[in-house]
Parts: structure tokens; C-alpha cells; sequence
């Protein structure tokens, strides 16, 4: 309970007071120390990566910046993992799985449904990409697509780590897989709501999307194939930005 409640707490990051993301998440960090009372395999590592995100975001001040966010915490809970005893818990949750030629098909469908919904949320929402352009750097063709390629793999990995991996693979522990793919989507969309798509809008696309890579993940047993899917969105969404700081 105390790391669904973590999980709100950090979606709701934007409109909170920074004490209580930093309480909230001192709190999942302590309570990794020793096991709680019908604690499953996943259930620690899981506190641990959602308190390494809501503290980080109290504590970070200007350094609440892609990819830090992300980049810090996720390190930071693996440190922890193996300091209290659960390394192996944590690490077990990151498996790769496997990639047949099924998943790839289903990635290549993933890919081509998340390209149509982003570039028809720009073309139809108009939305503000203002804050977002900037912090594209102003490189020539080859530094951008150098740069794009970096941001998609990075990006990819670490949001596949700490959704379809660390914290799916503990919900699956709790509640059926289909209701485990469901409240990790709804927590990866809530998440992005000031991101790319952004408001209620992109809180709904990426849940909608946050499934189908959920869906992935499970059906290929690891993070390869939900990396996979996720490198071309993310490539998509440098493209339009790119293409926004380009002609404006």
C-alpha cells in the first residue's frame, strides 16, 4: 500500500510541496532497510525504485532535468538493493527475455501505432512545445540525429526499467497480469503529464501505450522487447521536436 500510495505521490509531483515527495520517499527508502511482513520477492525492490524517484525529486532542485531524474534514483535504489540484501531481487526483475520473430512483429506494429497517435496529437491539439524545443540542442543535422539516437536509447531503457520492469514485475505479485500491466500504464501515463504528449490528453495516450508495452513485456518474459518498442516512439517524438525547432 505505502508503495501505491508512492506511486501517486510521485504523478502528482507537479502540484505538491517538495516536503512531502521528500517525506514520502524517505519513507519507501527506510522501510527497504529490513522486509515488511508478507513482503513478496519484487515488493522491496519496488519501494526502493518508487522512493529513489519521489526523493530525488524533493532534493534535486535544478537538477530535475532528463535524463537525472531518472538517471540518479535508478542507480541509487540498485546501491541500495544490494546494501540491505535484495541485489539479486532487484536484478531479477530487469531480466532481458526473449526476442522471437512474434515480438518483433508486435514491436513493429507498436511502433507504427505510436508514431500515428504522437504526430496526430501535434497536428490536431497544437500543443505548446515551447519548454520541450528548448531543450533540443542547436546542432547541425548530423549532431541532432547523433543526439536523437542517444535520448531514444537512454530514455528508453530507463523508463522500461523502472515500469515494465521493477515495478510490473512486482504488481504481477500481487494482482492478476492484466491488472498489473493496467496500474503500472496508469501510473507510466499520470507520469507524463507535463511530457510528450502532455496534459490529459498525453496522460491518456501514454497510458493507452504504457499497456501495449506492458502487454509486450509480458508476453516476451523481459525488458528487450518493450526497449525495443520504446526506442522507436522516443525517436519519433525527437523527430517532431527536431522538425519543430527546425521550421518553427
Amino acid at each position: 500500500m505505502i508503495t501505491l500510495l508512492g506511486l501517486v505521490v510521485y504523478a502528482l509531483r507537479p502540484g505538491l510541496p517538495l516536503f512531502v515527495m521528500g517525506a514520502a520517499g524517505a519513507a519507501l527508502l527506510a522501510a527497504c532497510i529490513r522486509p515488511l511482513p508478507r513482503d513478496e520477492r519484487f515488493s522491496r525492490p519496488a519501494r526502493a525504485m518508487v522512493g529513489g524517484l519521489c526523493f530525488y525529486v524533493a532534493v534535486a532542485g535544478p537538477w530535475r532535468i532528463w535524463p537525472a531524474y531518472l538517471l540518479v534514483p535508478i542507480p541509487g535504489a540498485l546501491a541500495l538493493a544490494f546494501a540491505a540484501g535484495f541485489g539479486r531481487d532487484f536484478l531479477a526483475a530487469v531480466e532481458r527475455g526473449r526476442l522471437r520473430r512474434s515480438e518483433w512483429g508486435l514491436i513493429a506494429l507498436i511502433a507504427i501505432v505510436a508514431a500515428i497517435a504522437l504526430v496526430a496529437w501535434v497536428a490536431l491539439f497544437q500543443p505548446d512545445l515551447t519548454r520541450l524545443r528548448g531543450m533540443l540542442p542547436e546542432w547541425p543535422l548530423l549532431g541532432l540525429i547523433g543526439a536523437g539516437a542517444a535520448f531514444s536509447i537512454v530514455n528508453a531503457i530507463l523508463e522500461e526499467i523502472v515500469w515494465r520492469g521493477i515495478l510490473q514485475r512486482w504488481l504481477t505479485t500481487l494482482m492478476a497480469p492484466r491488472a498489473a500491466v493496467a496500474v503500472q500504464a496508469a501510473s507510466f501515463g499520470a507520469a507524463h503529464y507535463a511530457g510528450f504528449p502532455s496534459g490529459a490528453v498525453g496522460i491518456g495516450l501514454a497510458a493507452v501505450w504504457g499497456a501495449m508495452i506492458g502487454g509486450l513485456a509480458l508476453r516476451s518474459r523481459g525488458l528487450l522487447a518493450p526497449i525495443a518498442a520504446h526506442v522507436a516512439a522516443d525517436a519519433v517524438i525527437f523527430a517532431v521536436l527536431a522538425g519543430a525547432l527546425e521550421y518553427g
